[in-house]
């Protein structure tokens, strides 16, 4: 059997999605779903980076020289767009490598299914992107995430940044997530969410550390 890629529904279908599957020996339309991906990830990074959410420590020393801050900022856009790039790759093709060695599942289906979640995730940044924006809020106050919590009980920049990159979209992904891999994997069910939490915790540790990253530094 030959599965279609559809990304909305495998989050919306998933029981369909999943029967077809368990069943497929090849998938098609994957190439138009990756780019597909790809450009919406690349869009709302650079319409992040216009309205300077995720670049507050940068902002913070516009009292550089006007050169400097302006080739600095040209930078700093490069950067977030290369950045844009690299998530998706990292979250479906290094996840999947992870998850396949881990689950023992066929390396195609757990891309699938990677990207069925990062689609979720696309979604979830695009609704707190225009939230962002109107409340002037930084990465670290987006109300759909733990950042706000965090920085009334902890006083320490990384750790609020760390719990900031977690959402509640993140949770809809992990449980998108082990709905496929439990049928998909032989492997015991608790075993399975203990990767997915050890993939999620690897991944909001690297991004609060990018969050937290001075950018001064480097200028």
């Amino acid at each position: 059997m030959i599965y279609q890629t559809q990304l909305f529904k495998g989050l919306f279908k998933p029981q369909i999605s999943l029967y077809q599957l368990q069943k497929a020996e090849a998938v098609k339309k994957v190439v138009p779903k990756l780019l597909f991906l790809y450009l919406i990830s690349l869009t709302i990074f650079a319409i992040s980076t216009y309205f300077g959410i995720g670049t507050e420590t940068y902002s913070g020393n516009i009292q550089n020289s006007s050169e400097k801050y302006e080739s600095g900022k040209l930078l700093l856009l490069a950067g977030r767009l290369v950045a844009s790039l690299i998530y998706p790759t990292l979250f479906i093709w290094f996840a999947a490598l992870f998850f396949w060695l881990a689950l023992d599942i066929p390396y195609f289906k757990i891309v699938i299914v990677q990207m069925f979640t990062l689609t979720l995730l696309l979604v979830g940044q695009l609704i707190t992107l225009p939230v962002l924006v109107l409340l002037d809020l930084n990465h670290v106050s987006n109300p759909f995430s733990f950042g706000v919590v965090s920085q009334y009980v902890i006083d320490h920049e990384y750790w609020t940044s760390f719990f900031g990159s977690i959402t509640l979209f993140h949770f809809v992904a992990i449980l998108v997530q082990y709905y496929y891999f439990r049928f998909l994997s032989e492997k015991n069910r608790f075993g399975i969410m203990i990767f997915i939490i050890l993939f999620y915790l690897l991944l909001w540790f690297f991004e609060g550390l990018l969050a937290f990253i001075k950018i001064s530094v480097f200028f």
